[in-house]
């Protein structure tokens, strides 16, 4: 199996004409010290293997929505808002706002599959977000899946003939700026991680951001989420000081 959120495949699906990153310790001890999370992952996510089917697309696209939907309102909320650390740390913050669209695509893509979000469950278990480092860890896993969701795009059409607009925009990400999109991501890591302490709660933080989604996709992972929950209400309380 193959882990479209790993490093090494962000690290392998970067556009070659991308001038990379500066050299930061954070870059390379978020590619190292969350391995693990990325390799207890891979043994619940199989988008990419020889026997997927339609079916267990719908069911990952469905879950993807139950993890995606209340942490994409959770981190709106918390990029909005302003912070003691710095006016620049929060403007990095802030510029990623615009990234928060994936539920959108992933409603969008469930409509064209014919599957019904009324009443999906939603993910209770989410990683912290009380603090700008934070929610660069938790950014980092997500901007890393645009990587290798772009191999996955090419897995689904090939095998289950499901186009960017036939149930697949959510793995197409930002399509041919998903390698100028990650690179001004990393730009953001290495400015904002300015001493160790910042880099330990990236680094925390990314790792559980794997975790959550983990627990939420293994087999049950969600039966006990209570679809009648208002995300943006839960998210608030998630941010509570």
């Amino acid at each position: 199996m193959v882990n479209p959120f790993s490093a090494d495949m962000v690290n392998r699906n970067s556009a070659p004409d991308e001038p990379r990153a500066p050299t930061s310790s954070i870059l390379a001890r978020l590619r190292t010290e969350t391995r693990d999370a990325h390799k207890d992952l891979e043994r619940v996510l199989d988008l990419l293997g020889i026997t997927l089917t339609r079916d267990l697309y719908c069911r990952r696209l469905g879950q993807y929505h139950g993890f995606y939907g209340p942490l994409e309102a959770a981190l709106r909320i918390r990029c909005a808002m302003r912070d003691e650390h710095g006016d620049d740390t929060s403007s990095h913050i802030a510029s990623l706002i615009p990234r928060l669209h994936k539920t959108t695509l992933l409603q969008q893509d469930l409509r064209q599959l014919l599957v019904s979000t009324t009443g999906l469950p939603l993910c209770h278990d989410l990683p912290s977000l009380e603090t700008p480092a934070e929610v660069l860890g938790c950014f980092y896993v997500l901007e890393g899946a645009t990587l290798g969701g772009r191999m996955i795009a090419q897995h689904i059409q090939a095998t289950l003939g499901i186009t960017p607009t036939t149930g697949g925009s959510f793995f197409e990400g930002y399509a041919g700026e998903t390698g100028t999109m990650w690179h001004a991501m990393r730009h953001i890591l290495v400015t904002c991680a300015v001493d160790v302490d910042t880099e330990n709660v990236i680094v925390a933080n990314a790792i559980a951001t794997f975790t959550c989604l983990r627990h939420w996709c293994e087999p049950d992972g969600g039966a006990a989420a209570d679809s009648t929950d208002n995300a943006d209400g839960h998210m608030r309380a998630n941010l509570r000081a």
